[in-house]
């Protein structure tokens, strides 16, 4: 009996999936940074989220980041199924890879922050302000956070369209041919 050669296993990487991961662990660094320069707990932005949600504070943290996780995955892998589909976004270039994760940045800030903060965080955020005691770590870190609302807007969209950035930049490695300056 002779032995055909196998043929090589070849493992397809979903790079919507990754261009979503790189660009949240990208921007991971900026949210402590932002955490330590508003003098808040390192991971206090991820806390909110999650005792938003109704998780105790001991456990907030740790959904809050494992949704900020998930959700750059869903975007990543929906930026780069429409980045595929809709032929003037196909990411045929660096500058075009760059300009639609920045726009796709942008459009996720417009309609999922503006409207999540609004509607969920500030309500939260207020509820724990009139609620809590005064004295507690979650009363002062929904103080804060009120006071910063229009620094956190702002602030919001700059990490928006770096994280933008960073995912389209990916997405255009991943499906790169040749050069990824161009095809």
């Amino acid at each position: 009996m002779v032995m055909q050669p196998s043929s090589p296993v070849v493992i397809r990487r979903p790079s919507g999936m990754i261009a979503g991961l790189t660009a949240a662990w990208a921007i991971f660094g900026l949210f402590l940074a932002i955490d330590s320069e508003l003098g808040l707990p390192p991971g206090s932005l991820y806390k909110m989220v999650g005792l938003a949600f109704g998780i105790p504070s001991s456990y907030a943290v740790y959904l809050g980041f494992t949704m900020y996780m998930v959700t750059a995955v869903i975007i990543g892998i929906a930026y780069s199924t429409i980045s595929k589909q809709v032929k003037i976004l196909n990411i045929n270039s660096l500058i075009k890879g760059l300009a639609t994760g920045i726009l796709a940045g942008v459009i996720v800030w417009l309609v999922l922050f503006l409207p999540l903060n609004n509607s969920l965080m500030q309500p939260t955020l207020q509820k724990m302000l009139n609620s809590a005691n005064h004295n507690s770590e979650e009363y002062v870190l929904a103080k804060q956070f009120l006071q910063l609302s229009s620094t956190i807007y702002f602030g919001s969209l700059a990490l928006h369209i770096v994280f933008g950035g960073v995912m389209g930049f990916c997405a255009r490695l991943a499906v790169a041919n040749t050069s990824v300056v161009h095809d």
